[in-house]
């Protein structure tokens, strides 16, 4: 499946995802009983995009936070140079710890791996490694689905399952580009275990409001990037919506109740 992203290319819209009533059928997340989340975001932006409302329930319960920022989002402007291309990887990791703050984290915890943009799977022994030693049991470790779509969403999906199955976490895969090429009637996407967060309308806001920080991906006639926004403005939509799914791919062997 190729993932394509633009103006002529904007998938499945989400006034066609509100209409079906799919994702009101889907069963209802318990409670965080958990010791700590640890967030694997491939890209800076994957981690508030996919789960901004479970951060802001997490940080009201009090539960610990670790995102893990596997890349630094270098390839999302493969036409720039070297020091443009520096520049931009500083300006995505603050973005990101801007967007984190409006979530309510001051000083947000974040482990940045530094692995190559798109490139994710050839590096997935040194990301599993990663995993397998942050991980313990009683966490959550909530991460990509493995079958997103995108190449570095489904390796981090599949070595995160990887090292909660070694290390009894529990798993919960949130979903990015699965709203772009899916639709609500579609097989592949295992709905039976999907679980629904439902956002309060200060949740939603905010999280609106964090994903507004991301200025490299959603602007246009950026000068420092292109005349076109990375992420048009209907694609945003998605995740502005009442409510986060998630996957349960795994209960963990250790979690606290």
């Amino acid at each position: 499946m190729a993932l394509i992203v633009d103006q002529e290319n904007l998938g499945t819209s989400e006034a066609q995802w509100r209409a079906s009533q799919k994702l009101q059928g889907v069963d209802l997340l318990e409670p965080l009983h958990a010791k700590r989340i640890l967030l694997v975001a491939p890209h800076p932006d994957d981690e508030v995009f996919g789960a901004g409302g479970l951060l802001q329930r997490a940080h009201e319960d009090d539960v610990p936070v670790e995102v893990i920022a596997v890349t630094d989002g270098e390839g999302s402007h493969p036409h720039l140079d070297g020091a443009q291309t520096r520049d931009l990887v500083r300006r995505r990791t603050s973005e990101s710890v801007e967007a984190l703050r409006r979530l309510g984290y001051a000083r947000p915890n974040i482990s940045q791996l530094h692995l190559p943009d798109s490139k994710v799977s050839l590096h997935r022994s040194a990301l599993l490694a990663a995993l397998t030693t942050t991980l313990r049991p009683g966490d959550w470790c909530v991460a990509p689905w493995r079958h997103d779509g995108h190449p570095d969403h489904d390796a981090c999906g599949d070595a995160a399952r990887q090292a909660c199955e070694s290390r009894g976490a529990r798993m919960l895969s949130y979903l990015i580009w699965t709203w772009h090429w899916a639709n609500p009637d579609d097989v592949t996407v295992p709905w039976e275990s999907c679980r629904r967060l439902q956002l309060s309308r200060r949740e939603r806001a905010r999280k609106r409001w964090a994903t507004m920080a991301f200025t490299s991906q959603i602007s246009a006639r950026d000068p420092q990037t292109s005349d076109e926004p990375v992420l048009p403005a209907p694609i945003l939509r998605r995740f502005w919506r009442p409510n986060e799914v998630f996957i349960e791919e795994s209960g963990g062997n250790d979690v606290v109740n």
